[in-house]
């Protein structure tokens, strides 16, 4: 319920600002609003305006839509002849249909500017470790460290250096990396997350950040458990398991889990002593096996945690800056899809939406207004999209009305609506696809 309702939410405010940005602009150049519809489908709730226009709220909230007084679309009488859509300058037609992407993009701005002002909280880039075998082992990463620049690009967080990493998609070269020491490293990449899935690119380098690795050493050990039955101690390192090194806690749980009622030789650092114990992990109802002990919690340093917080103008300028940058990489991702370059399986479609709606929102306001940012910025990318059916094939066509000097011809127009209908389809289709496989 709390994922469908922070969906609906989501949606709610972004399409309406959207829309409200059409809707401004049409009535400040002189177009008559029939209606402004939040959600397609049977109305909920309508009212109207003192200008006659209709305001809904319809039981699908999965986009929404601006009615103008268009001639295509009917009979205008000559009393409102003035107030119809395409007799409008081509100007004022650009800004109208413009003005809704620029109005998602606005929006981001006013919440980057708000969660500067009050105080945005992330984790600091702290590297605990380097996996074997890892690109970032191979070009010689030292840790711990704290990641400071990516590609000289100064980094305070790890939202931040995920986000500058994810800038390099489908690229060839060298991705340099430069510690709070000022050592570089260069990582070499080729096609650097082509054919798979964006997910964590800090991970895909083999960098693990302080706090998710776990190292295989004891803390608690439970009364009566397989573990104090076999000896096991708090402050016990397991080294290995049946002659097989153990990398961390992750590796020790998986052996033991994949191991009820077998007995496994352990191998332990017991203050600087080895020795070897025989341990047989109990059986759980599910299944698997049990030890009865708990990892032991690296400690964090003090700065582990940063807040960014700015006054008023240079979190006004941080928060076009970080919504310039984003509107870029966007569009940047969709160019490299269309090349190959990354893989579709990027694209995300209304399950992915609101299972980061649903978890943003469980985070706080703070996480869910910087989501809505992100979503915003988004929507208004692929709102500008040259694709007849969408405000960037409206733009299109006007551009070229406007160096032209006359309008395309309607067939024209119309085999580019069918083409770009069939065009989002295939998108759709894709994303749906896309959301399917991540559920299962």
């Amino acid at each position: 319920m709390m994922t469908i309702l922070a969906l609906i939410v989501t949606l709610g405010i972004l399409v309406t600002v959207h829309e409200y940005g059409h809707f401004w602009v049409a009535r400040r150049c002189g177009v008559k609003v029939l209606r402004f519809s939040v959600g397609f489908g049977k109305p909920l709730f309508r009212w109207y305006d003192k200008q006659g226009t209709e305001f809904v709220i319809a039981m699908l909230p999965l986009g929404g839509y601006v009615k103008m007084l268009d001639a295509r679309e009917g009979d205008v009488s000559e009393a409102d002849a003035g107030y119809e859509f395409t007799s409008k300058p081509v100007a004022q037609r650009v800004a109208i249909v413009s003005a809704g992407p620029l109005a998602n993009f606005l929006f981001a701005v006013v919440a980057y500017w708000i969660l500067l002002m009050v105080g945005v909280t992330g984790v600091s880039p702290y590297v605990s470790g380097v996996l074997p075998g890892s690109l970032a082992e191979e070009a010689g990463f030292a840790a711990p460290t704290v990641i400071a620049q990516v590609d000289g690009k100064q980094v305070s967080t790890w939202q931040e250096a995920r986000m500058a990493l994810i800038e390099r998609a489908g690229d060839s070269g060298v991705i340099v990396l430069t510690d709070a020491d000022r050592r570089q490293y260069s990582i070499a990449v080729s096609g650097w997350l082509s054919g798979t899935d964006i997910d964590d690119p800090v991970a895909l380098l083999g960098l693990m950040p302080l706090g998710t690795y776990l190292d295989a050493t004891i803390d608690t050990v439970q009364v009566g458990s397989a573990a104090e039955r076999g000896g096991i101690a708090v402050g016990d390192h397991i080294v290995a398991v049946d002659d097989q090194a153990v990398s961390g806690w992750d590796a020790l749980v998986e052996r033991v889990q994949a191991s009820p009622g077998k007995p496994l030789v352990l191998d332990i650092d017991r203050d600087g002593w080895l020795l070897q114990l025989t341990v047989t992990p109990d059986r759980q109802d599910s299944g698997v096996g049990y030890l009865g002990v708990s990892p032991l919690l690296p400690e964090l340093p003090e700065d582990f945690f940063v807040t960014l917080q700015y006054g008023p103008l240079t979190s006004l300028w941080k928060a076009l800056n970080k919504t310039w940058d984003t509107v870029g990489m966007s569009f940047s991702m969709f160019g490299k899809m269309l090349s190959g370059a990354i893989s579709t399986q990027n694209i995300g479609g209304p399950v992915a939406i609101a299972k980061m709606a649903g978890q943003s929102a469980a985070s706080g306001p703070e996480v869910f207004l910087g989501f809505l940012a992100f979503i915003s910025i988004s929507l208004g990318v692929v709102n500008l999209l040259p694709i007849p059916v969408l405000d960037g094939g409206h733009l299109l066509y006007y551009v070229i009305e406007w160096i032209w000097g006359k309008p395309l011809p309607e067939h024209v127009q119309a085999f580019g609506f069918r083409i770009g209908s069939s065009l989002l389809v295939v998108i759709m289709v894709f994303a749906i696809v896309n959301d399917i496989v991540r559920l299962f």
